[in-house]
């Protein structure tokens, strides 16, 4: 009997076979050559009309479990649905994009860094884009309640030991499965975008980190499954909708204050003027959204109110960012993480 802690491997898939061609067969066979051997892996497929499904029977067989969902329910149900088919006896969660591809120790480094540290709640390694360009390590979010990813290459020699972030990225997170029951799993109603955000969050307040594994390394395309050069303004209208939704629970009150009365209003206007020429969605779609902060803004300012005592917890991860027209900096992140940079090795204590 394996003394490692099992883990479940869960990739959500939509139409894989269709954007992914070959880089989804790369996904597969990395979760299936881990070093780690107490795992198992579930490919859940939320209605693709692919032939995903039996692509993955056919290759695959026996060595991964299938779950058909029947219909897309999004990345945060979606995954909150594939959960619940975990063994009973699965210590961790690791949801995996079917666009990244791990390193074979990458399980087993995220695991031993996990329990070593008990107030780990989730992990990420490093992801590193499939050109090469990026080197990520989880990510803040700015005081207008703005998420963005901590690009780490100009500093990589640095990192040897875990750099504490407020989230990871889903793309291959690795979480306790307790404590994602425990938080009831992704916010449901958010279908797609900020969902991390607002999960490690949730488990910062109830006093879980967390982290950004370095020698952990994963590769991973951005832009989803269904990237192309255009706008896909489904994935703009849920990306933007949620943001403010995260801002309104958990921004602290006077960044909370300055993204209502300055940020939107301004976002508005930026908008409409893009409308003018091209893309006319964008002003019908940020509208749509303003209508349905106002519709629920008193809800969520009831849950906002059950992290009332929490909410300073998060200034330790906002950038400050002179105006809401400002592009992020990396070295503004860079500078935010620079006190946790050091010379000691990742795992100095169990030599």
């Amino acid at each position: 009997m394996s003394k490692e802690p099992k883990v479940t491997i869960i990739m959500l898939n939509f139409n894989g076979k269709r954007y992914l061609g070959e880089l989804l067969d790369k996904a597969i066979d990395s979760a299936l050559n881990q070093k780690y051997t107490n795992l198992e892996v579930i490919f859940a497929d939320n209605g693709s009309s692919d032939g995903s499904i039996e692509y993955v029977l056919n290759k695959y067989g026996d060595k991964v479990r299938v779950i058909e969902l029947g219909k897309n329910y999004g990345f945060c149900l979606g995954n909150n649905i594939a959960s619940r088919h975990a063994s009973h006896n699965s210590k961790y969660l690791l949801f995996m994009n079917p666009d990244a591809i791990l390193n074979s120790d990458y399980v087993t480094k995220l695991v031993h860094a996990m329990e070593l540290d008990g107030s780990i709640g989730m992990a990420q390694g490093l992801q590193i884009s499939l050109d090469g360009v990026t080197h990520k390590i989880g990510g803040f979010i700015d005081n207008y309640g703005r998420s963005f990813d901590i690009d780490v290459k100009p500093v990589i020699k640095s990192l040897n030991k875990p750099i504490e972030v407020l989230w990871v990225s889903g793309s291959a997170m690795l979480i306790r499965k307790e404590l994602f029951e425990r938080l009831k799993g992704f916010p449901a109603s958010f279908f797609m975008y900020y969902d991390e955000i607002d999960l490690c969050t949730r488990a910062l307040f109830k006093g879980y980190k967390a982290v950004g594994i370095p020698d952990a390394i994963y590769y991973h395309r951005s832009g989803g499954i269904a990237r192309s050069n255009e706008i896909n303004w489904l994935s703009w209208y849920f990306e933007n909708r949620n943001r403010w939704i995260t801002t309104i629970r958990y921004l602290p009150l006077i960044h909370l204050l300055k993204s209502l009365l300055v940020a939107l209003p301004l976002e508005l206007l930026v908008n409409i003027a893009k409308s003018i020429k091209a893309q006319k969605i964008r002003t019908r779609l940020y509208l749509k959204i303003i209508i349905y902060l106002a519709k629920n803004f008193r809800r969520e300012l009831v849950v906002r109110s059950r992290y009332r005592s929490k909410i300073e917890a998060l200034r330790k991860f906002i950038v400050h960012i002179p105006n809401p027209l400002m592009k992020h900096s990396s070295m503004l992140a860079l500078n935010k993480i620079a006190g946790q940079l050091s010379k000691k090795t990742l795992y100095e204590d169990q030599r």
